[in-house]
């Protein structure tokens, strides 16, 4: 029987000894190891940390989670840090950073990840596998937007369609309900937004159209995200999450948009960009927003 010791290795030569040693175990498709940044850590992207881990598992878990593009391991706490973001060009060096590695999730091979590389769960879902050897795929990010203060460029009826209906978390998309939200009648640049109370990094946005009225009115809209409130910092910048072009015509449909690059701020506003007439009216029934604040 072989001992061996790695008080004295480096953390490369102790990673090509694990390579060696899962070769012998299970038929890799690809190179044992993908490309590492050694000594390299990103810095502003974390979203989760889990202590007691190695590189393998930090690679797994990164794997599950649907938002999750790249990882670190830190070798002194064996802490995993996953990542919402993928971006080699940002990455950080020496100092406390020398006890990273840096990987994008991207090249793992598929043996190495297990059984939930094979599962497409949703965006802001995470993988599990079972005891049975089954996956599962679950709900972790929250909706911080439920309930938080509204505001709109108009209203149609305070009391039917007020802003506020479209975050009480009813998804049900009529609008006799009172858990609709409208504009006003000859509203041309119109916009509704909602305060996180806090900054967090938004990953998706889930937008439901109503289901018993005219469900073509829901068209053209962008959906901004701001660090400062853009009714007091009228010439504050904006954060684009994502631009929908056309009509959700589907009655009741909830539209789910992954920002197109990640955006930072505590305000969302949805803009409606091509009104037509006085009665082409912005009007939806929720509006979800799912994020993280970021960890250091």
């Amino acid at each position: 029987m072989l001992y061996v010791s790695f008080h004295r290795f480096g953390h490369l030569e102790i990673l090509n000894i694990c390579c060696h040693i899962l070769w012998g175990v299970v038929q890799f498709t690809d190179t044992c190891m993908p490309d590492l940044h050694y000594g390299k850590h990103l810095v502003g992207a974390t979203f989760k940390i889990i202590e007691n881990s190695s590189l393998f598992t930090c690679a797994s878990e990164c794997v599950s989670y649907g938002i999750c593009k790249s990882f670190e391991f830190e070798f002194g706490r064996r802490a995993c840090h996953l990542n919402g973001f993928d971006d080699p060009k940002s990455l950080e060096g020496g100092g406390e950073s020398s006890d990273f590695i840096y990987s994008s999730i991207m090249n793992w091979n598929e043996t190495t990840l297990g059984p939930c590389h094979h599962t497409i769960c949703g965006y802001t879902q995470r993988c599990s596998e079972t005891k049975h050897g089954n996956v599962t795929c679950d709900e972790f990010l929250p909706n911080i937007a439920k309930d938080k203060p509204t505001k709109a460029s108009s209203m149609w009826s305070r009391i039917k369609y007020p802003p506020s209906g479209a975050v009480d978390g009813n998804v049900t998309a009529i609008g006799q309900s009172g858990s609709c939200f409208s504009v006003g009648k000859g509203d041309f640049f119109p916009w509704w937004q909602v305060d996180l109370l806090d900054t967090f990094v938004v990953v998706e946005i889930r937008v439901t159209n109503r289901q018993d009225f005219k469900p073509e009115r829901l068209h053209d809209f962008a959906l901004d995200v701001y660090q400062d409130d853009p009714i007091v910092y009228a010439n504050g910048s904006s954060q684009l999450c994502y631009m929908y072009n056309g009509a959700v015509t589907e009655p009741g449909k909830t539209v789910a948009l992954q920002c197109t690059s990640p955006v930072t701020g505590r305000y969302l506003r949805l803009s409606g960009k091509k009104t037509t007439s006085r009665m082409d009216l912005l009007q939806f029934c929720e509006v979800q927003v799912f994020g993280f604040k970021l960890l250091q």
